[in-house]
């Protein structure tokens, strides 16, 4: 990337931590995804319960596969599982001692949204972990919440559509349509506007882009 361009996207961040502080989350920028994820690695420490949902980001970031090597228990649903399967694991994980997602838009202001097919993770940002740790790209800062809310349904959720191989229309068209499809995975938002004062979290921003 440009260094100039690289620059501004680190003020950008620094100014949107400075927005999510006032909103009430812990939140720290890193240079780079390796520094991120060390820094994930070192807040949850060895011998934990992590629920996680499919995030592309903490893929990126190695998350998954250093959690395990440092005996964390990793709780997630996979590929095959039955919805009663399925549902059995979104509430252990939302009842995990750490939780880790990412959000699909963070405001300028400090406001985080997420968009998401079933809800598992939508509920789990708001209540239940002991700890939340959320981890964002600069490529998921908007202007605001009309610009988010485009991003979500419009750049997350169309990639997402692809990489899990959904027939949905917007996979043919490249934008939303607000489609009824049985396979839609836009069918639940969460908007953390203030943090929720029974959650603990912290907000990692990388000046990186990562995931949709």
């Amino acid at each position: 990337m440009d260094e100039n361009l690289k620059k501004a996207n680190f003020t950008k961040l620094v100014n949107t931590a400075a927005a999510l502080k006032n909103n009430g989350f812990d939140t720290e920028v890193f240079e780079d995804a390796a520094k991120a994820g060390k820094a994930v690695l070192k807040l949850i420490g060895k011998g934990h319960s992590v629920g996680m949902g499919g995030s592309i980001t903490a893929e990126t970031l190695g998350l998954p596969a250093a959690l395990k090597k440092t005996r964390n228990k990793i709780i997630t649903h996979a590929p095959g599982m039955n919805d009663s399967e399925r549902i059995r694991i979104w509430l252990k994980a939302q009842a995990a001692e750490f939780y880790i997602a990412s959000p699909q838009a963070i405001t300028a202001k400090g406001e985080l949204l997420f968009i998401d097919g079933n809800g598992n993770r939508a509920a789990a940002v708001i209540y239940g972990p002991r700890k939340v740790i959320l981890v964002a790209g600069e490529n998921k800062i908007v202007r605001d919440m009309d610009e988010g809310f485009w991003r979500m349904r419009n750049v997350a959720a169309i990639a997402n559509n692809i990489r899990l191989k959904k027939n949905n229309p917007c996979v043919k068209t490249g934008k939303c349509e607000d489609c009824a499809s049985p396979e839609r995975i836009c069918n639940v938002v969460s908007i953390l506007l203030k943090k929720p004062r029974l959650t603990d979290y912290k907000v990692i921003l990388v000046n990186e882009e990562l995931g949709y």
